[in-house]
C-alpha cells in the first residue's frame, strides 16, 4: 500500500538514509531524471548532482536535519543535461533510524526567468542612470544657453560705458599727484572698473557663438607653454612642479588659443589654491574611456594641486555659471567657459575633489577627429 501510494503521487519522490544513500525512488523520479530504477538505487544523492554541488553544506549536515528543509540544487540527468531542482528534505524515523523523504521540483525555467528579470532590472538601472545624466546635461545646457544670451546682451550694453569710465579715471589719475586726498579713491575706482571690464570679457567669452578653429597641434607643447606663462605666479607662491608624462600623444586638431585659455584657467585656480607652498602635478597620458554608450581613445591632461580642495556640497556646482568659492575675487565664469570650450572640441572636463590633498582636474581630448 505504501509503494502504491508513492507511485501514484505525480511528483518525483525519493527516500534516503541519514547519509544520503538512496533506498527508494518512484517511477516519476525515474522519468524525471532519465535513469532506470536499478541505476539509482544504492547510489548517494550527491552522485546525481553536478560536480560543483558536491561540497554544498546541506550534504554534510543531512543527519542533523530536524524539520522540512528546502534548497535549490543543480542535478545531472542521464543525458548530461543540467537542471535546477528545488529539493525538499523531510526527516522521519523508522525503527529508531532516521530517514529522509525527498521531493523534487524542477525550477530551471523559473530560475532562468529570475535571472532574466535581474538582467532586465540591471539594464533598466543603467538606462535610468544614463537618462538622469543626460537630463542633467540637458538642464545645464539649457541654463548655459539662456545665460549665454543674457550675458551677451548685458556685456555689449555695458562694455562701452565701462571703457569710457576707465579712460576718464586713468586721465584723472595722471593729472593729480599721489599726495592728493582723492588719489586713493581714484585708484580704487580704476581697480574696480578694470575688474568690471574683466567680468565683461568673461561674459563675452561665455556667450561666444563662433565655432573653434581646427588646426593640428602638439598638445604637450601647448600645455608646457601654458605652464611657462604661469611660472612667475608659481615661483611667487613657492610651488613645486611634478610632471607625469607617460606617453607621447599624437597630434590632434583643436583651437590652440581657446585650449590655452582652458589650461591657464585651471592652472590659475590651482596656483590660487596654494598661496603658501604646495605641489602642482601635471600629467599627460593616453586612456581608453567610455561615456554612456560611447567608448574611445582619449588624451588625458591632468592638473592637480595640494590645496584645501572643494567641499562636497560645492563639487557638483563648479561648472554652474557665476558660482564661485573665491568671493569677490572671482566671477564664477572661468570653469563654465572652460566646459563650453571643451564641449566645442568634443572633449570632456572632470573636477575631482581629493580629500585632504587638494583638487584634480582631468581634461579629455578625443584622438579621433
Amino acid at each position: 500500500m505504501f509503494k502504491s501510494m508513492m507511485e501514484g503521487v505525480p511528483l518525483p519522490l525519493m527516500i534516503t538514509n541519514s547519509k544520503g544513500r538512496i533506498l527508494f525512488v518512484n517511477k516519476w523520479l525515474e522519468e524525471f531524471m532519465g535513469y532506470m530504477h536499478r541505476e539509482i538505487l544504492k547510489n548517494n544523492l550527491r552522485d546525481l548532482c553536478a560536480p560543483y554541488e558536491h561540497t554544498r553544506y546541506i550534504f554534510s549536515c543531512l543527519p542533523d536535519i530536524e524539520r522540512t528543509t528546502e534548497v535549490d540544487i543543480d542535478f545531472y540527468r542521464k543525458n548530461c543535461d543540467i537542471f535546477t531542482a528545488n529539493v525538499s528534505f523531510t526527516p522521519f524515523y523508522y525503527q529508531q533510524a532516521q530517514y529522509l523523504f525527498i521531493i523534487f521540483r524542477d525550477v530551471t525555467s523559473r530560475r532562468l526567468r529570475e535571472a532574466k528579470t535581474r538582467e532586465d532590472e540591471e539594464r533598466y538601472r543603467k538606462l535610468l542612470a544614463e537618462r538622469n545624466m543626460l537630463q542633467d546635461q540637458l538642464h545645464r545646457s539649457s541654463k548655459v544657453a539662456f545665460m549665454g544670451e543674457l550675458a551677451a546682451g548685458i556685456a555689449h550694453e555695458i562694455n562701452n560705458p565701462l571703457g569710457i569710465i576707465l579712460g576718464f579715471v586713468q586721465d584723472i589719475s595722471d593729472e593729480i599727484s599721489s599726495d592728493n586726498s582723492l588719489f586713493e579713491s581714484i585708484k580704487i575706482i580704476e581697480k574696480e572698473t578694470s575688474r568690471c571690464v574683466d567680468v565683461v570679457k568673461n561674459l563675452l567669452d561665455f556667450a561666444r557663438l563662433k565655432p573653434p578653429e581646427s588646426i593640428s597641434v602638439d598638445i604637450v607643447e601647448l600645455f608646457e607653454g601654458s605652464v611657462a606663462l604661469m611660472m612667475p605666479g608659481i615661483k611667487k607662491n613657492k610651488i613645486s612642479i611634478k610632471k607625469k608624462f607617460k606617453n607621447k600623444p599624437p597630434t590632434i586638431k583643436l583651437d590652440p588659443q581657446l585650449i590655452q585659455q582652458v589650461f591657464l584657467n585651471i592652472i590659475i585656480n590651482a596656483v590660487q589654491a596654494m598661496p603658501d607652498k604646495g605641489l602642482l602635478t601635471l600629467g599627460v597620458n593616453l586612456v581608453h574611456k567610455a561615456w554612456l554608450q560611447e567608448t574611445g581613445d582619449w588624451i588625458r591632461i591632468t592638473i592637480s594641486d595640494t590645496g584645501p580642495g572643494i567641499s562636497e556640497k560645492n563639487i557638483h556646482r563648479v561648472f554652474d555659471p557665476f558660482f564661485t568659492t573665491k568671493g569677490s575675487k572671482g566671477t564664477g565664469l572661468g570653469l563654465s567657459v572652460c566646459q563650453r570650450i571643451m564641449e566645442d572640441h568634443c572633449g570632456k572636463i572632470e573636477i575631482e575633489n581629493r580629500k585632504g590633498s587638494g583638487t584634480m582636474c582631468n581634461l579629455y581630448f578625443p584622438i579621433k577627429d
